[in-house]
């Protein structure tokens, strides 16, 4: 097909069904981005004018099916022309290929035709992304959908899925585990269930809907706070948890009250020194100026509070205690579940939300991610959730004409 790649059996099923929508259930490390990148570069090679969309949860996920992509079209030895600013844009005569994040609900989506969709993650992305936005963009032109992510629970990724196992003919789908890449390793298949739960691993990398034991968010909950539509005002807080050994350092930024609030931005990053986590937190800060910061202060974050308090003197640091914890996370819980909090969909908060699980022990409930999942975003949007007012701040008016008796 391309010069040096061999689609695998699963890739061929996929690449070869003609059904309208197309369900890929695949576990990590499968080979979803050749396919993704072949399906394209083929229906840009058709000769005809074809208007291609890979949308994705972030840009930046949407960005690795471009690049490749890019080299596939590279191989077959075209010479598209390529913008990457400011968003990514491929043409090859006729024909486009635009990658887009999903971003404010998908608004900037909207208005356009195209000929194939493909959903990268698309068990991440809001089920009204696809219905409402993307699907009538198709039709007009009897163009064709591809789904294609890891699982998430049984969402409504999980009802296509069935869908199309009912189905065949105008839905499509398959469940293919990581372990029918042949290009795989045993060793590093081995190395990672080592390292997870089964559960985990089922889902991860056996591509399974599995409902969680013991989630602790449950995915419903998730799934209804990235369709929330909540106002935009109110006071806007932040959470930071510092990196500790090889974990994340991770920040949230939130607005509104803790009767309704919505996340303005979430961000982490790994592999810094104390100076620049304090530094990189503080440059995230000035963005968005909020008026309260809530750190955690366990371990190293002492000197790190106290070097963000030198530009930020309102930053609060407190101490974890399996009290405390408990009560962050049952706070944030209780927001999801009454639909009181608005999320965006950033694929490593909903892995960290979805495989963030209660645990009985001996000396209580252990809250955490599941073995191999990180959970510093969770903690740091429940510092978030924490730091809002129980209720609206609003402005208090000074002058005006007085309101008659």
């Amino acid at each position: 097909m391309f010069s040096g790649w061999r689609p695998h059996l699963g890739q061929q099923a996929f690449l070869s069904s003609r059904a309208p929508v197309r369900v890929l259930a695949c576990g990590r490390r499968w080979g979803k981005t050749e396919v993704i990148a072949a399906e394209i570069a083929c229906t840009l090679l058709t000769g005809a004018a074809r208007q291609v969309l890979l949308v994705a949860p972030s840009q930046e996920q949407a960005m690795l099916g471009f690049e490749r992509t890019l080299e596939f079209l590279h191989r077959a030895g075209a010479r598209p022309t390529v913008r990457r600013t400011p968003a990514p844009t491929l043409a090859l005569g006729d024909s486009r290929l635009w990658a887009r994040s999903v971003a404010r609900g998908g608004m900037f989506l909207r208005g356009r035709k195209a000929h194939l969709i493909i959903v990268d993650e698309a068990a991440y992305v809001p089920e009204a992304v696809v219905a409402e936005v993307l699907t009538p963009m198709l039709a007009d032109t009897g163009g064709r959908l591809a789904l294609i992510s890891t699982p998430r629970g049984k969402n409504y990724f999980y009802r296509y899925y069935l869908q199309g196992q009912e189905d065949g003919i105008r839905v499509w789908s398959l469940r293919s585990p990581s372990w029918h890449n042949p290009l795989l390793s045993p060793t590093i298949l081995q190395m990672q269930a080592s390292m997870m739960t089964q559960r985990q691993y089922q889902i991860e990398y056996g591509a399974a809907f599995l409902d969680a034991a013991g989630q602790v968010f449950r995915t419903e909950w998730v799934d209804r706070a990235l369709l929330l539509r909540l106002p935009a005002e109110g006071l806007t807080v932040a959470g930071v948890d510092w990196a500790r050994y090889r974990d994340y350092t991770a920040m949230a930024v939130l607005q509104g009250a803790r009767d309704g609030a919505k996340l303005l931005a979430v961000r982490r990053w790994q592999g810094l020194s104390w100076a620049e986590q304090a530094e990189a937190v503080a440059a995230y800060l000035r963005l968005h100026a909020p008026a309260r910061i809530l750190c955690d202060r366990t371990g190293v974050g002492d000197p790190l509070l106290e070097t963000l308090q030198r530009e930020f003197p309102h930053a609060e640091g407190v101490a974890f205690t399996q009290a405390l914890k408990q009560s962050l996370i049952e706070n944030l819980a209780l927001m999801l579940e009454q639909a009181r909090l608005q999320l965006m969909p950033d694929p490593e908060l909903l892995r960290e939300l979805y495989h963030f699980e209660a645990t009985p022990t001996a000396r209580g409930i252990r809250l955490e991610g599941a073995t191999g999942v990180h959970d510093d975003l969770v903690i740091a949007l429940a510092l978030a959730a924490w730091a809002l007012p129980t209720a609206p701040v609003c402005a208090i008016r000074t002058s005006g004409a007085a309101r008659k008796p």
